[in-house]
C-alpha cells in the first residue's frame, strides 16, 4: 500500500473527541446487543466526526427501545436519529432490523457533556450526545470552552472508589489501635 507524504498533514488520529460542541458525524457500526434486565431491546451505535479538527473522533451511544413501557421516553432518541438521518421508512420497526439500515448515514449529533467511568481502577470521561439534528452544511463547531476533563487522572482506592460520606452515610468508626480484635497490629 503507497502514501502520499504531506508535511502538513501530520496530526495523529484521535478517536477521543477532545471538545463538546456540534459535530457532523456518520455511522460507522451499529450493533443489536439483545435485552436489557428490564426486557427492553437495546443497540450500540458508533459514530465518528467527519469533519473539523476533530475529524476521526468516535462517540458511542447505547439506544433503547422502551415503546412497551408504562412510561416511554427513551425511544424517542431513536427517532431523533432518524429523523436527522432524513429516514424515509415508516410504520413499526426493531432495533435488531434497523441496525443494519443506519451504518454510513450522516446526520449532526450535540455534545455538551462528558460523563465519567471507571475501568481497572482508571477514570474515562466519555460524551454524551445531548441532541441530534440534521448534517450541517456548515462544518462542525467544536466547544473549546467545553473540553473534555483528563482521563486517568485519578485511581480509585482498594474500595472500588466508594466513598460512605459521598453518599449521605457516615462512616464506620476505626478500630482502636491495639485491639486483637481490631485489626491494629
Amino acid at each position: 500500500m503507497a502514501f502520499t507524504f504531506d508535511a502538513n498533514d501530520i496530526r495523529m488520529a484521535s478517536t477521543g473527541l477532545e471538545f463538546g460542541g456540534d459535530y457532523n458525524v456518520k455511522v460507522v457500526s451499529a450493533e443489536f446487543k439483545g435485552k436489557t434486565k428490564n426486557g427492553n431491546d437495546y443497540a450500540t451505535v458508533r459514530f465518528e466526526v467527519v469533519d473539523g479538527d476533530q475529524q476521526g473522533a468516535q462517540i458511542t451511544h447505547v439506544f433503547m427501545d422502551d415503546a412497551e413501557t408504562e412510561r416511554p421516553f427513551r425511544y424517542r432518541e431513536i427517532n431523533a436519529m432518524l429523523a436527522g438521518m432524513n429516514y424515509q421508512g415508516s410504520g413499526e420497526l426493531t432495533l435488531q432490523g434497523l441496525m443494519s439500515q443506519i451504518v454510513n448515514q450522516q446526520l449532526a449529533v450535540q455534545v455538551k457533556k462528558f460523563e465519567k467511568s471507571t475501568n481497572d481502577g482508571k477514570i474515562y470521561y466519555n460524551p454524551r450526545i445531548e441532541n441530534f439534528g440534521k448534517f450541517m452544511t456548515g462544518g462542525s463547531n467544536p466547544d473549546k470552552n467545553n473540553p473534555r476533563p483528563s482521563n486517568n487522572t485519578a485511581t480509585q482506592s482498594a474500595n472500588g472508589g466508594f466513598n460512605p460520606a459521598d453518599q449521605g452515610m457516615t462512616p464506620p468508626p476505626m478500630a482502636p489501635q491495639g485491639d486483637p480484635f481490631g485489626g491494629g497490629f
